[in-house]
């Protein structure tokens, strides 16, 4: 069991601190490690990557370097036994894809974020935790996702924990609660069509699946979900945001929950359970998605 936030609140300087508190609701949910994804309002690229060693630091600046200008960087120690390096970066746009897949391709580094809006905090613990370790200080923010887990793989690997994200599409996050039983099928698929893979999560395989179909296949976030709704297999709900559109999806059987609440003026919230809403709203009953549904809503 997992649990699932998010919030569309157009242009709010209180983001980060609203979702923590939404993701503290479920800490029920699963306390191993805890995610958010931010979309920020800002002016340059930045660049989230989590280190197994800290000695990998120096090479991780040097692919960094080749492709962009540094203008700003902080490293610091996790809760758990990975390091942290985050750097606001002047580079070419069309770089990022490329810039990313080098470096997760490091055997001890792996991008937990990096774009123009995205920025992308886990770690292990609960919400708490993670707003205790880490200076989560967003600027004005459009939206967010986030996530508490209940891990059924590795706890210490932050890496295989939500948010996750695809160096297909970068700016693309993407947060779940449940199981695919037809991941290793899927993984294949994916990888004989060249698409690789960083971790064993098979949370990643959907991130990458949905990215390749709005890359390669010029689907729209909305297709794209529709078309994850006949192909996975197992039982699942689904979060996932772009720069500019959030998406959720509950499979057939319904069996994992999501629900949603819109506010005036285009904001709205949504959660595993109807409890996390309410440190935003207090009043609130929520709309619960049905089996099979899919839905998106522009940001």
């Amino acid at each position: 069991m997992c649990g699932i936030a998010g919030f569309i609140a157009n242009d709010s300087s209180t983001l980060g601190g609203d979702l923590n508190r939404m993701l503290r609701k479920l800490i029920h949910r699963g306390t191993d490690a805890t995610g958010v994804a931010f979309y920020e309002n800002r002016d340059h690229v930045k660049l989230r990557v989590a280190l197994s060693r800290p000695e990998a630091e120096a090479e991780l600046k040097a692919l960094v370097e080749a492709r962009a200008r540094i203008i700003d960087s902080r490293t610091y120690q996790g809760k758990g036994v990975y390091t942290f390096y985050e750097a606001s970066l002047s580079m070419d746009p069309g770089a990022i894809q490329e810039l990313n897949w080098e470096l997760d391709s490091h055997p001890d580094l792996c991008v937990h974020s990096i774009g123009p809006r995205i920025s992308i905090y886990k770690d292990e613990g609960s919400a708490a935790e993670l707003a205790q370790r880490h200076e989560i200080a967003p600027g004005p923010c459009s939206h967010g996702i986030g996530h508490v887990r209940l891990a059924t793989e590795s706890v210490e690997n932050i890496n295989l924990a939500h948010p996750f994200t695809s160096y297909l599409l970068p700016e693309l996050a993407l947060v779940h609660n449940g199981q695919f039983t037809n991941y290793f099928n899927m993984r294949r698929s994916l990888e004989a069509k060249g698409i690789r893979f960083k971790t064993t999560n098979d949370s990643e395989m959907a991130a990458h699946f949905i990215a390749w179909q709005m890359t390669d296949k010029g689907l729209s976030l909305e297709e794209a979900l529709n078309l994850g709704l006949d192909t996975f297999d197992g039982v699942f709900t689904l979060l996932v945001a772009t720069d500019n559109m959030i998406g959720a999806l509950r499979d057939r059987l319904g069996i994992k929950p999501m629900v949603y609440f819109r506010q005036e003026e285009g904001r709205v919230l949504f959660g595993s359970e109807q409890i996390c809403l309410t440190p935003i709203v207090d009043d609130v009953f929520a709309t619960e998605m049905e089996p099979g549904e899919v839905k998106t809503w522009s940001v």
